[in-house]
């Protein structure tokens, strides 16, 4: 069993104290084969941007690569073995987060095998377990928790979460080797249910959050979160950090924002109206990421394209070749990318690209 003491100390203090987590991409070349050029060169861009951990074999990276034989392992092994042979020279140690999906043996396994390649959490998807009752999705957090320490994953029903209550919030924050908590909902109620269960659950002090709602990332990093419990006790939460498939693009860019916010949230500077355009722009650079207009149908081969165009990947293909960019998404990439150059990063790409593909 792994534990959250045992995770590198320097790690450890980077995700309690918030970082950038991208979530993982697959590459492959146009015949559907794993790329591993494009994917090492993807790795070494996020680890020269500065992020404090990277997230692999989540929803961004295809959950269809577990019905490969053998492609989950050969990803998590590969991906690791590049993000050790890199964080030495980088500014802070990276976390190594493997996505955990499926039911009981499938979901214990896959924490096992995160394990052996030297992943210091799991990020656990509860799709799976839709239509169950929530006693039975915590009972399944509690297994995979006694082999690998546990980030909870509110993932949105639009690309298949379930709703989860307060109650269950409160409960999953109590369990002894969680580490933290994804919220990506995509719904403001939703995800206070989620702040307001960590702060009742008496372990908000070491529960750590991270947005993954992309549509709403500078509000939720820079909202101190009050709660007043039946005790009159009143507490404040923030949201450290953002493991983010909007931050599997752009990242270098997204670093320096990230940081930007963080200092802003630790002094308490006034959030002036430039501040509030600022979020308004990212969530229309994720609208036509994501491709919310067809309801997300696009999010995968619209990350896929943009890493495409700066040449981190050879082809955008996903596992299914027909999961391609919707009609007109090309064309919004295209209007945000015109719109919001200050929140991409072509110039920073071209200047290491050579370097990251060797």
């Amino acid at each position: 069993m792994m534990k959250i003491a045992d995770i590198p100390p320097e790690a450890l203090a980077n995700f309690r104290e918030g970082c950038v987590i991208p979530a993982l991409p697959l590459a492959l070349h146009a015949d559907g084969s794993f790329d591993e050029t494009s994917q090492r060169a993807i790795l070494r861009y996020y680890l020269s941007s500065g992020v404090g951990g990277v997230a692999v074999g989540v929803h961004s990276t295809q959950f269809t690569i577990r019905d490969i034989p053998g492609f989950f392992e050969k990803i998590l092994k590969f991906s690791s073995e590049i993000l050790d042979g890199g964080a030495e020279d980088e500014r802070k140690p990276v976390l190594k987060i493997a996505g955990i999906c499926g039911v009981a043996e499938q979901a214990t396994g896959e924490a096992a095998l995160a394990v052996s390649h030297g992943y210091h959490a799991g990020l656990v998807s509860l799709s799976n377990l839709a239509g169950q009752p929530e006693s039975v999705l915590l009972d399944h957090v509690r297994r995979v928790s006694g082999i690998i320490p546990v980030v909870g994953f509110y993932l949105q029903p639009a690309v298949g979460g379930i709703r989860l209550s307060y109650d269950f919030w409160k409960a999953f924050a109590g369990i002894n080797n969680v580490l933290g908590v994804k919220i990506a909902p995509f719904n403001r109620y939703a995800t206070v249910d989620v702040l307001r269960g960590v702060a009742d659950s008496g372990r908000a002090g070491e529960v750590s959050l991270y947005t993954g709602n992309d549509d709403n990332i500078v509000v939720d990093l820079l909202t101190p979160w009050r709660f007043t419990g039946s005790d009159g006790r009143i507490q404040t939460l923030k949201i450290v950090g953002g493991l983010l498939g909007h931050w599997g693009v752009w990242t270098s860019s997204a670093v320096s924002l990230f940081y930007r916010l963080r200092q802003m949230a630790l002094t308490g500077e006034a959030i002036g109206p430039d501040i509030l355009t600022l979020a308004q722009e990212i969530t229309d650079m994720n609208g036509a990421l994501f491709d919310a207009a067809h309801n997300f149908a696009g999010s995968i081969p619209g990350i896929h394209e943009v890493l495409h165009r700066q040449g981190l990947m050879e082809s955008p293909r996903c596992l299914n070749p027909e999961e391609v960019l919707s009609p007109g998404q090309a064309g919004e990439l295209d209007r945000v990318c015109l719109a919001y150059p200050h929140l991409t990063d072509d110039d920073f790409i071209r200047e290491h690209l050579d370097s990251w593909r060797k």
